[in-house]
């Protein structure tokens, strides 16, 4: 953006002696400036304000570009320098000043400064801009208005349930958030995480009715529109995906949270090039983002062709979860695999060709956890008129009544609890996908050869803890009976009696 011009009088005559001052740089500065060449319209200018170190056309132009080139400090600096040391009445400082302060997140002081222009420049050449970024500020920041009195205690108990959502105790979390949406109906943030919690306790039609319902209320939501694009991937619904990334590939947001969320959303829905634009924008300012912001920022770099930052990127997330080491995504990719419809096709029909018990019981576990009924249904429909196990036919049952919230009639008791085994494993696993299915395989093959045994299924976290045990160490991971033994929470003597049981029963 071109501030007002720098009015000077050009010597006239063949001695112009090439004088190489303040105004000659600047004008060069301008001519690149015009042409979108940003670093030699940044050099120019510096050189100009060498020359003249007060003038405060030049400096003002050269925080301009500073911007441009997201050097907000540097720019804000020059800006405040201007204000009030310089030139005050030079109005579209403020301005500039608040859309700095806005990309880096700091809405108080970006308010600020937009107000301040509106003030004083009513009839300034960015009055509509400032005034469309004062309105985007207050809907950024305006969530807790209406809260003013209970906000700390408000704040501290959405971060509570957010550390149990994160640390996989999902009914906790889910429980306190009802309190808090039922208290708080319009704090849609806590809306959001019980979205979430839905979701990954494999009540998917319960988690798209929360987000849907807080975009009716809060159109535009990001937060619910990102969670409902990532629902609907994992439903196999890319026509409903495609048309929530329209609306996302051009929101801009400012707060750098919404950034992080709207880079990660990308990333799992595999648009790896935007993904990477958003995440290592933040990186690159800064921004102190969670292990699952680093992991993103890593696969999304991996599949754009960055793969030495993809690396670097890499060992922040073994910093923050050193289990990870050695468990790069891109390290076990394989052919690329079907999605959506396809993938649940492809299900089905491993699920009638496997002869092997185990297998068919995974297959339901990872159809309901995607929250797909219609396949659900399929399956139990062919069960009416083909022969299958008991147990597999039950298992069908257990996973379309959980699915659909129905009351489970008529299921084993024991398969109930062996179904308590791989909540177990799944709240604990820090492994890669992969591996963790090769957990529940042990177990279903556990499970179906002790299900008419005495022995109780009950211990879920000893069941778990050995079973992850074994498993590792049959895929030769370093770890110690110690570690898995504190991971779930049970003594070591417990976890040896739980690891007989297991190579007896395999």
């Amino acid at each position: 953006m071109e501030t007002r011009k720098y009015n000077t009088n050009q010597p006239i005559g063949q001695l112009v002696q090439f004088s190489q001052d303040g105004e000659y740089f600047f004008k060069k500065g301008i001519k690149y400036y015009r042409r979108r060449d940003l670093y030699k319209a940044k050099k120019y200018f510096e050189r100009a304000v060498q020359f003249d170190p007060k003038e405060p056309v030049f400096l003002c132009q050269l925080a301009v570009v500073l911007s441009e080139l997201g050097e907000f400090e540097k720019s804000n600096d020059i800006l405040i320098e201007i204000v009030e040391k310089l030139e005050p009445e030079m109005y579209e400082c403020y301005s500039f000043l608040a859309n700095n302060y806005a990309y880096l997140g700091f809405f108080q002081e970006a308010k600020k400064y937009a107000k301040k222009y509106l003030e004083f420049a009513p009839d300034g050449e960015f009055y509509e801009d400032t005034e469309d970024l004062l309105d985007l500020l207050s809907i950024e920041t305006n969530e807790l208005d209406g809260f003013h009195d209970e906000e700390e205690e408000l704040i501290n108990r959405q971060e509570a349930a957010r550390e149990l959502l994160e640390n996989g105790k999902l009914e906790e979390a889910s429980m306190m958030l009802q309190k808090i949406v039922k208290e708080y109906p319009e704090f849609w943030s806590a809306h959001n995480n019980l979205s979430l919690a839905q979701f990954y306790l494999g009540n998917v039609s319960k988690a798209i009715k929360i987000a849907q319902d807080v975009l009716k209320k809060s159109e535009g939501n990001l937060h619910a529109l990102c969670n409902l694009a990532v629902y609907y991937h994992y439903l196999g619904r890319e026509k409903e995906v495609a048309h929530i990334v329209r609306q996302l590939r051009v929101v801009h947001p400012i707060d750098m949270d919404h950034r992080s969320k709207l880079g990660v959303t990308f990333a799992l829905l595999g648009q790896y090039e935007i993904a990477f634009k958003w995440l290592r924008w933040l990186q690159k300012f800064g921004y102190e983002g969670d292990g699952a912001f680093y992991y993103w920022l890593a696969v999304s770099a991996y599949h754009t062709n960055k793969k030495q930052l993809a690396d670097e990127m890499w060992q922040k997330v073994i910093k923050l979860n050193p289990e990870k080491k050695g468990a790069e995504p891109w390290l076990k990719l394989q052919a690329p695999q079907p999605k959506g419809k396809a993938i649940n096709h492809s299900l089905i029909q491993q699920f009638k060709e496997t002869d092997s018990g185990e297998k068919k019981l995974l297959i339901l576990l990872l159809l309901k956890r995607s929250g797909n009924i219609r396949s659900l249904e399929e399956i139990n429909s062919y069960l009416l008129t083909n022969n299958e196990s008991d147990v597999v036919k039950e298992f069908t049952h257990l996973m379309l009544n959980k699915l659909t919230n129905k009351q489970q009639l008529k299921t084993s008791s024991r398969l109930v609890d062996g179904l308590e085994v791989i909540d177990a494993l799944s709240d604990q696993c820090t492994w890669p996908q992969s591996l963790e299915q090769k957990f529940y395989m042990l177990w279903f093959r556990i499970l179906l050869n002790a299900l008419h045994s005495p022995i109780s299924f009950k211990n879920s976290h000893a069941w778990a803890a050995a079973i992850e045990y074994c498993c590792l160490r049959a895929e030769d991971q370093q770890v110690t009976q110690k570690q898995i033994a504190e991971k779930y929470l049970i003594s070591t003597s417990t976890l040896r009696k739980y690891m007989n049981y297991v190579t007896d029963l395999v």
